[in-house]
Parts: structure tokens; sequence; C-alpha cells
């Protein structure tokens, strides 16, 4: 197992850390698209928005691993079970045990995730805080704030790439551009 140091100061501190992850956080955004953006437009019936559907794989730190744009009609768990088996050869989900998701993904999602590749896929029950009809759920918080980090950024509060692989592009980049920052 590596072991990674953190530099404090001038001394430096070991971490019993593993680099690929064992467990990952899986949630969706619905985003309106812009007059710019014209290919995979979808309507996502549920939260009453026409544009793409944006599905984010995070650590337990909160830094992204995997972005995937699809058209907002895409149903949470089928897309994300065809996104899986795309993404399993990738060197840093080798290790993967668990995924936390929410109730969108549910069915048929867990049982495949369970059978074809043996990893538990589970839906946080514990409520942290909760606000009016709003929840806070243990660990699901962290693909929440990273969403939410993401919107931040002026290019990606919409839909505004005509390209599908150029919004994946810039998904990735301004997570990198965080974690940059926060160094």
């Amino acid at each position: 197992m590596p072991v990674y140091w953190l530099i404090t100061g001038k001394q430096a501190l070991p971490l019993k850390k593993k680099a690929e992850p064992t467990t990952l956080i899986l949630d969706s955004q619905s985003v309106k698209n812009s007059a710019t953006a014209t290919q995979q437009i979808g309507f996502d019936g549920g939260k009453l928005i026409k544009g793409r559907k944006r599905f984010v794989l995070t650590d337990t730190s909160g830094a992204t691993v995997a972005a995937r744009v699809l058209p907002a009609n895409a149903h949470d768990g089928q897309s994300a079970l065809a996104w899986w088996a795309e993404l399993r050869h990738h060197p840093l989900l080798q290790q993967v045990k668990r995924i936390f998701i929410d109730g969108g993904f549910r069915g048929e999602f867990v049982t495949q995730m369970a059978m074809l590749y043996g990893i538990e896929v589970r839906v946080p029950q514990q409520v942290v805080r909760q606000a009016g009809n709003f929840c806070v759920h243990a660990t699901r918080w962290v693909v929440e704030r990273s969403i939410s980090w993401l919107t931040n950024n002026r290019r990606l509060a919409r839909c505004y790439e005509r390209k599908v692989t150029n919004e994946v592009s810039f998904i990735l980049l301004c997570s990198i551009k965080r974690i940059v920052k926060k160094c």
C-alpha cells in the first residue's frame, strides 16, 4: 500500500490512504439549455427543465472522478448502469466497493451493480439536517456540494456548449481548478 505524505509547515506526516477510492457518490443534475446548446436536448418531466442532465461521480472528499452529460429525459438508473459499463476498466475505479446514490437510481441499477460487478449500492437514510422539505443526508451532501461548486462557474450555470464532450471537459476543468485553488 503506498504511503502519502502531508507536508505541514516544516514536517511531513504520513497519510495512510489508498490512491484509488473504495467509496463513490453518484448524483445527477438537470440543467437548462441556452440558445447555443442544440445537440442532445431533452425535457425532464420531474423538474420541468428543458436541457441536459449531468451525472457526476465523486469520491468521499468531493473530487470529481468522472462526469457524463445526456439529454434531460434520460433515466437515472439505466443511464448510470450503461455509463458504469464504460467506466469499469478505468484505473481509478478498480477498488470501488460501495456507491451512495439518491432514490432516483433505485431498482435495476442497485441489483445489476451487485450482480454484475459486486458493488454494494446504498441509499443513505440518516438525515443530518432538515430544513422544510429539504433533507441533508449523511455522505450524499458531498456530491451535492460538488455540484454546487460546479454551477458556481459561469460556464456551467447553463448548458452553453453545443457538444456534450465540451461540457464534460468543462466539468472536469472546473473540478481541477477548485482542487488546485485549494492546494
